[in-house]
């Protein structure tokens, strides 16, 4: 049995929604997002690959949150916290 420690539930995302940085690059797709933070996918399997690098660990940004089947568009401030391959993982944080 195992015990779920999530502070917040883990949102799945449409296979569409991605992020942008500042500079108006993709970054990534976006798998997974929670009240925490969320998952940025730099590749994938099927030849998909971010237009910008992957951001360094400690890094802070600000991400606009694209999602075309919805037509919406979300700004959010993050810091990296891990990176392990083309998985990018982002925390939340208030704006500086």
């Amino acid at each position: 049995m195992s015990i779920n420690r999530r502070q917040f539930d883990r949102l799945q995302l449409t296979d569409a929604a991605y992020a942008v940085g500042e500079d108006g690059r993709q970054l990534g797709k976006v798998s997974q997002a929670g009240g925490g933070g969320m998952l940025i996918l730099t590749a994938d399997a099927q030849g998909y690959t971010a237009e910008a690098p992957a951001p360094e660990v400690g890094e802070r940004l600000t991400l606009t949150i694209m999602e075309p089947a919805t037509q919406t568009a979300n700004r959010v401030d993050v810091v990296v916290r891990y990176k392990d391959g083309p998985k990018v993982g982002v925390e939340f944080v208030g704006a500086e």
